[in-house]
């Protein structure tokens, strides 16, 4: 497509946004099952390569730098703490869980009001990991500007678009666009469990790569 149009893979990719959809992988899912006239009753099995060309779409946009950013932070930082609750905190206890695996110490938050408190006494130069869903100005706003003040950096890994406002030239932004369930109302979150286990494939790597740990 790029070839016949004399335009570049991230013009398609922003096309394929601005119609609403994650990239290119979702748009030729939905054109197959367009296509596919004699199959009109979706059943289970057929969200299951909606759901993968999605993260499809995740993988080949992802930032490696922003990812190699972030774990530098995490190997640098002595002080990580990592917040998400409901259906949030199923990625930040695995973000968590795993970084203790790799003798990496972090703090897991899974209560709004325990952030709020935490946010006036956190350590300066500290990092928070916040896994939302939506990142809501007036749940996060007070938080935010206390962590700036304290010179905190913020990782935000949230499933739809952040506010602008609630983001620092410091801050690290991730959107993982996950979709929306009808029935029940939640949102799915395979796609931040990729991010992390990205981020958890890239640090065990270079743990293993450090001095103290040569690889043979």
């Amino acid at each position: 497509i790029c070839k016949e149009l004399y335009v570049s893979t991230a013009t398609i990719v922003r096309f394929c946004q601005k119609v609403g959809f994650k990239g290119f992988n979702e748009l030729k899912f939905q054109l197959k099952s367009e296509l596919n006239l004699s199959n009109k009753n979706m059943n289970a099995w057929d969200i299951i390569p909606h759901r993968t060309s999605i993260l499809k779409d995740f993988i080949e946009n992802v930032d490696d730098q922003t990812i190699e950013e972030i774990c530098n932070l995490i190997k640098t930082h002595k002080s990580i703490y990592i917040y998400g609750r409901n259906m949030s905190s199923l990625p930040a206890k695995y973000l968590y869980a795993m970084l203790n695996t790799m003798d990496i110490p972090c703090i897991f938050i899974d209560w709004i009001d325990f952030l709020s408190a935490l946010s006036k006494s956190f350590p300066e130069n500290a990092i928070l990991f916040i896994f939302t869903n939506y990142g809501e100005k007036e749940m996060y706003a007070s938080i935010v500007k206390q962590c700036h003040e304290r010179k905190i950096q913020i990782i935000w890994i949230s499933s739809r678009e952040l506010d602008s406002s609630l983001l620092s030239k410091n801050d690290i932004y991730i959107p993982t666009h996950e979709p929306k369930l009808e029935a029940p109302p939640l949102r799915t979150k395979l796609t931040s469990f990729l991010l992390v286990q990205l981020i958890v494939e890239y640090l065990r790597h270079k743990i293993t790569e450090s001095p103290s740990n040569p690889a043979k």
